[in-house]
């Protein structure tokens, strides 16, 4: 099953930077942003016992590509270390929805909702002599995000609420690229 999810990961990415293919249908959007409390940190206060999770958050990276207006396909990729357990780095595919789009008003504001499905490879910190080792592709990644509100136009800011690799509580920025510049690029081709 592990194969299937890693296949599917590896075509979706060769779609998305396939810009010839898109440059006719809409535009692309990266956006990178951190979270707090990810299912792997959850996972490891716990494992543990404690109340204090030793992780220290989990910046990500998503490219999206505008199917319509409200729905974008994309794939993100994450990554977490835990010192008191291993470093995590999620890829998967994302789907977004906008319920709501003010793209008319002075300030744009989007409220959206977003889901993603891939794989996660481990490495483990914790390793003791004779113990077997669980590094490599470990578990699926996934993200839900039922809440995320947008600011801005091609430059925004944004906030996700969910649950999965990205964290409990997702920001930052994201940069929309405009479908004239890549008609631009490709066109002096």
């Amino acid at each position: 099953m592990q194969r299937k999810i890693f296949a599917f990961c590896l075509l979706l990415t060769m779609i998305c930077f396939m810009p010839r293919l898109h440059a006719q249908k809409g535009k692309s959007e990266i956006a990178i942003g951190y979270g707090y409390y990810s299912d792997y940190s959850f996972a490891n206060h716990y494992s543990n016992g404690n109340l204090v999770t030793s992780s220290w958050g989990a910046p990500a990276i998503t490219y999206r590509y505008y199917l319509t207006r409200n729905v974008t396909i994309g794939l993100g990729l994450g990554y977490e270390d835990i010192p008191t357990w291993g470093i995590f780095v999620t890829v998967a595919p994302e789907l977004t929805f906008a319920y709501l789009d003010t793209r008319r008003a002075r300030v744009r504001v989007k409220l959206y909702g977003a889901v993603s499905y891939g794989v996660t490879m481990f490495q483990n910190k914790t390793l003791q002599p004779g113990e077997a080792d669980n590094s490599g592709p470990w578990a699926y990644g996934f993200q839900a995000t039922p809440f995320g509100i947008r600011v801005g136009r091609q430059f925004a800011g944004f906030v996700e609420v969910g649950m999965g690799y990205k964290g409990l509580v997702h920001g930052g920025i994201a940069l929309r690229f405009p479908q004239t510049l890549v008609h631009k690029n490709h066109s002096a081709e």
